[in-house]
C-alpha cells in the first residue's frame, strides 16, 4: 500500500477509490478551494524513476489540453512527501469495469451510448494529435448522471512525436491492438480497436482475447486470432455487430477511418436499436417473396451465363489466327495480306482503346494477351509490355506494372535487328529503373531520356507512377515535361514514323486540370501563428476537395495538413504553457488575496450579525475559476447562515422554545424563549421575563432550538431547507463535526443540496 499522511499538501485525504500499475487514486478535500477532488499519487518506486515522473507530468499537460465533457478535467499537479500527484475532477459513478463485474454484461443500448461518448472524448484528444494508448473499462468513469468520461492519459502519445521508442509495451493485454504487439506500431486506430474490444467485453461479459499473459510471444500468437462479435454465442442487432466487428478488425485500414466515422457508426447503431430494428424482415410472407425472387434471379443468371459461354466459345474459334515473323518490319507496322487479324492490328487496336477511348482496363487486357503471344517479336513485345505497365499504373495494378517493366530489363531486344542500339539502351534503362518498385523518387533531372525520339515516353511513365504512387508534384512536373517536349520528337526515317508518340499526350490531358492545380502547389512552411495555421488548413482542404483522381496528390495534401496540424498543436501547447504560467501567477495572486480576505472575515462579525460579510462578498469577483468557485461557496454559506437566523427569530416569536439555554460564560438559563432579534433574546422564567443579548447564547443552543423546530415540520421541502440552514450556521460558527453530520445525511436524501454543498466542500 502507498502510505501517506492524511494531510497531503493542501489536500486532506478521505479514502482510497482506485489503483493502477503506477499510481493510487484517493478522494480528497482541497482545503484551499474547499472542494472534493480525485488525487492521483504516483507510487514511490516510480517516483524515483525520472522517466515515470516525466510521464506523469506529461499526463497532466496532456489532460489539461483536452477540454471535453467526456474527458476527466485536471485541476493541478504538485509534489509532497516524496510523491508526485495530480488533482483532477472527482466523479462518483464508478467505472465500466466495476459495472461489468457487477452486472455480468451491459445492455446493448447502454453499451452503444457509452462507446459513442468515449469515442467523442477520444476524438477531442486526437484533434490535438493525441492517442490514449490504454483504452479499457477501468479507464472509463461515470458521473452521477451516467455520462461516460475517459481518464488516465498516462500512456498518451503525441502522434507527431513519432512512435514510442521506450521499447516497452504498456497496455492491457485484453484490449491492446494487434499491431502494437506484432510490430510495436500504433496510431489512433489502435485506440479504436481498444474501444471496440472494451465494447465487446461490455456486451458479452468476456474480453475478445483471453490474454492473461505478459509474455510477448504468447500475446502475439493470441492477437493473431480475428475477433467477431457473432462468435460470442449471444445475439445482437445487425448494426451493433457490424460496428463492433469493424472497430476490432485485425488490420487497421479495415477499421473506421477516423473518429467522426466511429461516432457516426455508433450513433447509427444506437438509433436503429432504439427504433426497434425497423429494417428487420419480420413477416414470413416478405421472406418467402424474397426467396422466390432470389431463385428466379439465380435461374435467369445461370441461363444467361450458359448462353454467354456458348457465344464466347464461338468467338474464340473464329478469332483464332496464324501470324508470321513477316507481320512486322522495323519500328513501323506492315500488314500481311490475307490474314484476318495480325499481331500488328491487335497492337494498334489495343493502343487505340488506350489512347483514344481511354479504356485502360480493357487495353491492359488486350496488351497482356499480346505479350503472351508466341509469335510477337521485338520491339513490339517491349512496347506491349510498356503499354501494359502504363495501363496497370493508371488502374491501380502496381504489381502488374512492376512485373512487365522487370521483364523489359531482362529482355531489351538488343539481339534483334529491328531494335536500334539507342532503343535497346532505353528499354534497359527504363526496365532497370522501374522494375523495382517503379523507381519512385527519381528526380526529373536524373531521368535523362532523350526528347528527340520515342525514349521521351520514359518521362510519361515515370510521371504516371509518381502521380499515382509516389510524389504527385514530381509526377506532374515529369508529365508536363513530356507534353511540352513532344514537338521535339522527329522521325528518323521515312519508313518508321514517330507520329504515334504524340498520341500519348492524350493521357496527360486526362490529368490536365488536377496537374495544373498540382503545379501551383507549394509545401507549407513553418506556421508561426494559429491564424496562419487555420488559413493554411482551409486552403489545403479546399484544394483537396477539388481532387477527384490522384490518391498520391491527395496523400501529399493530407501530409501537409498533418504538418500544419502538428504546428498548430505545438502552438496550442506553447500558448497553453504560457497561459498556464500567466494563470498560475494570477491564480497565486488571487489565492493570496482570498486568503487575506478569509482571514479578515471574523473581524467583520458583530455577535451574530453577518450582514457586512454578505454585503462585501456580494460585490466581489475573481478571474481565477478556482478562487471564484471558493468565493461563491463562501457567499452561499453566509447567505444560508443569515437565513437560519431569520428563521430562528420567526420560530421563537410564533411558537416559543422551552429548554435549557447555555450562555458563553458557561452559565445556564431554564426558561422559554418567546422573542428574538439580531440584538436580544427574550426569555420567560417562573419569576418573570428577562432580556439577554443574543450573542451571549452559545451557537449550539440556537442549533438545538432550530433542530426542535425542524422536527415539528411535516413538509419535506421545508425540512430540507431548514437542515441546509442548520448545516451552514454550524459550519460558520466553527461546529465542523455537527455541520458534517447534518450535511452527510442530507446529501444522501437530497441531490440538489449535494450540488450546492460541493461548493462549500
Amino acid at each position: 500500500m502507498v502510505r501517506v499522511r492524511r494531510k497531503f499538501n493542501h489536500f486532506v485525504i478521505v479514502r482510497q477509490i482506485g489503483e493502477g500499475g503506477m499510481s493510487r487514486v484517493f478522494e480528497a478535500e482541497d482545503e484551499t478551494l474547499g472542494r472534493r477532488v480525485a488525487l492521483k499519487i504516483l507510487n514511490r518506486q516510480f517516483g524515483r524513476d525520472e522517466t515515470r515522473v516525466e510521464q506523469f507530468r506529461q499526463e497532466a499537460l496532456i489532460t489539461a489540453n483536452v477540454n471535453h465533457p467526456n474527458v476527466i478535467k485536471l485541476y493541478s499537479v504538485g509534489y509532497d512527501q516524496g510523491y508526485f500527484y495530480i488533482a483532477m475532477e472527482l466523479v462518483t459513478g464508478g467505472t465500466l469495469e466495476q459495472r461489468i463485474r457487477q452486472e455480468g454484461s451491459i445492455k446493448e443500448q447502454q453499451a452503444l451510448t457509452i462507446g459513442r461518448e468515449v469515442a467523442e472524448g477520444l476524438r477531442a484528444a486526437q484533434q490535438l494529435g493525441l492517442i490514449h494508448r490504454d483504452v479499457k473499462p477501468a479507464n472509463i468513469l461515470f458521473t452521477e448522471t451516467g455520462m461516460a468520461k475517459v481518464v488516465d492519459f498516462g500512456l498518451a502519445l503525441f502522434v507527431e512525436r513519432g512512435p514510442d521508442s521506450s521499447g516497452e509495451i504498456w497496455a492491457t493485454p485484453y484490449y491492446v491492438a494487434p499491431e502494437k504487439v506484432l510490430d510495436n506500431r500504433e496510431d489512433y486506430r489502435s485506440d479504436i480497436f481498444s474501444l471496440g474490444a472494451t465494447l465487446y467485453h461490455a456486451l458479452t461479459g468476456q474480453p475478445p482475447h483471453k490474454a492473461d499473459t505478459n509474455n510477448i510471444e504468447q500475446l502475439r500468437m493470441i492477437k493473431c486470432r480475428r475477433v467477431a462479435l457473432e462468435d460470442s454465442g449471444k445475439r445482437f442487432a445487425p448494426r451493433t455487430v457490424h460496428v463492433v466487428n469493424r472497430m476490432v478488425a485485425f488490420r487497421p485500414q479495415e477499421r473506421c477511418a477516423n473518429y467522426d466515422e466511429t461516432v457516426d457508426e455508433l450513433r447509427l447503431a444506437e438509433g436503429l436499436l432504439s427504433q426497434g430494428y425497423s429494417a428487420r424482415l419480420s413477416s414470413r410472407r416478405m421472406r418467402w417473396s424474397i426467396g422466390v425472387a432470389a431463385a428466379l434471379f439465380l435461374a435467369f443468371s445461370i441461363g444467361w451465363m450458359i448462353q454467354f459461354v456458348s457465344g464466347s466459345k464461338a468467338v474464340d474459334i473464329t478469332a483464332k489466327i496464324e501470324t508470321s515473323r513477316s507481320d512486322l518490319a522495323g519500328d513501323g507496322v506492315r500488314l500481311q495480306a490475307g490474314s484476318k487479324t495480325t499481331v500488328a492490328e491487335r497492337f494498334l487496336d489495343a493502343r487505340e482503346i488506350m489512347l483514344k477511348k481511354r479504356l485502360f482496363a480493357e487495353a491492359k487486357h488486350q496488351f497482356e494477351r499480346l505479350v503472351e503471344t508466341n509469335d510477337i517479336r521485338q520491339p513490339t513485345l517491349n512496347w506491349a509490355r510498356i503499354n501494359t505497365a502504363l495501363c496497370a499504373i493508371i488502374i491501380g495494378k502496381k504489381d502488374d506494372a512492376v512485373k512487365q517493366l522487370r521483364a523489359i530489363s531482362e529482355d531489351t531486344g538488343s539481339g534483334s535487328s529491328l531494335v536500334s542500339p539507342e532503343l535497346a539502351v532505353f528499354f534497359k534503362t527504363l526496365g532497370s529503373r522501374m522494375g523495382n518498385g517503379l523507381g519512385l523518387g527519381t528526380a526529373l533531372d536524373q531521368l535523362g531520356y532523350t526528347t528527340k525520339d520515342e525514349s521521351i515516353l520514359g518521362y510519361l511513365i515515370h510521371g504516371l507512377a509518381e502521380w499515382h504512387y509516389g510524389d504527385a508534384l514530381l509526377g506532374a512536373r515529369e508529365m508536363s515535361f513530356f507534353k511540352e517536349h513532344l514537338s521535339e520528337v522527329k522521325s528518323l526515317s521515312t519508313t518508321a514514323s514517330l507520329d504515334w508518340v504524340a498520341l500519348y499526350g492524350n493521357i496527360v490531358d486526362t490529368y490536365g486540370e488536377e496537374m495544373r492545380l498540382a503545379m501551383k502547389l507549394q509545401p507549407p512552411g513553418k506556421q508561426t501563428t494559429l491564424a496562419e495555421c487555420r488559413a493554411t488548413l482551409t486552403r489545403l482542404r479546399e484544394t483537396r476537395e477539388k481532387l477527384s483522381d490522384s490518391a498520391s496528390l491527395r496523400a501529399t495534401l493530407e501530409k501537409w495538413e498533418n504538418q500544419v496540424k502538428r504546428d498548430m498543436t505545438q502552438l496550442y501547447v506553447d500558448r497553453k504553457k504560457q497561459d498556464v504560467t500567466t494563470e498560475n501567477v494570477h491564480r497565486q495572486r488571487e489565492l493570496s488575496q482570498w486568503a487575506e480576505i478569509t482571514a479578515s472575515l471574523p473581524s467583520l462579525v458583530d455577535g451574530y450579525d453577518y450582514s457586512r460579510i454578505t454585503e462585501m462578498l456580494q460585490g466581489m469577483r475573481f478571474d481565477s475559476t478556482e478562487v471564484q468557485s471558493a468565493l461563491e461557496g463562501k457567499r452561499y454559506l453566509y447567505e444560508q447562515t443569515e437565513a437560519f437566523l431569520k428563521q430562528f427569530y420567526s420560530d421563537v416569536t410564533d411558537k416559543g422554545y422551552a429548554g435549557r439555554l447555555v450562555r458563553r460564560d458557561g452559565s445556564t438559563v431554564e426558561g422559554k424563549v418567546t422573542a428574538a432579534n439580531l440584538n436580544t433574546v427574550q426569555i420567560t422564567l417562573d419569576r418573570g421575563i428577562i432580556t439577554l443579548p443574543l450573542q451571549s447564547l452559545l451557537p449550539q443552543t440556537l442549533l438545538d432550538a432550530a433542530q426542535f423546530f425542524a422536527s415539528q415540520t411535516t413538509d419535506s421541502q421545508d425540512y430540507y431547507q431548514r437542515q441546509e440552514q442548520i448545516a451552514s450556521f454550524a459550519r460558520v460558527t466553527g461546529l465542523q463535526s455537527f455541520s458534517s453530520t447534518v450535511a452527510a445525511q442530507l446529501m444522501e436524501e437530497n441531490r440538489s443540496f449535494r450540488s450546492r454543498w460541493m461548493k462549500v466542500q
